[in-house]
């Protein structure tokens, strides 16, 4: 009887173990562009509500932190890192994760944060002190 044949494997070598991910070196900066127009608009609106009161920014701010803390610790982990601009690979590779994982980690995150996409989510967090509040 004939010995059965050794399968090769489609990759060989150190190709076969090797991977490289890219860390973004330079930081991610949001551009806020205005219309000119709308901008005089918003201005000459003064909102009788808020005369004497906190700003609507502390408000939002306040909203912002409360959501921060309705996420799991790895919802905030997640949150950080595409925050900072990392891909969902590179994300899964630091975290020790699937890919797949991640991106359901991003549903449950774009759902409680009310946003539909990670622009969207980058936006919300642009100024953010993720120092002063660790994922």
């Amino acid at each position: 009887m004939a010995t059965p044949r050794r399968k090769k494997t489609s990759r060989v070598g150190p190709q076969q173990t090797n991977r490289y991910f890219h860390v973004l070196v330079s930081p991610l900066r949001l551009v806020n562009r205005t219309d000119p127009a709308a901008q005089e608009n918003h201005s000459s609106n003064t909102r009788p509500g808020n005369a004497g009161g906190r700003r609507s920014t502390d408000q939002e701010a306040f909203e912002l932190y409360d959501r921060w803390l309705a996420l799991s610790p790895r919802e905030r982990q997640i949150t950080y890192l595409t925050c900072e601009g990392y891909k969902n690979v590179q994300i899964a590779f630091q975290m020790g994760v699937s890919v797949g994982t991640v991106k359901s980690y991003l549903q449950h995150v774009f759902l409680k944060m009310g946003v539909p996409n990670k622009t969207e989510l980058r936006l919300k967090f642009h100024g953010f002190d993720f120092k002063r509040n660790p994922p």
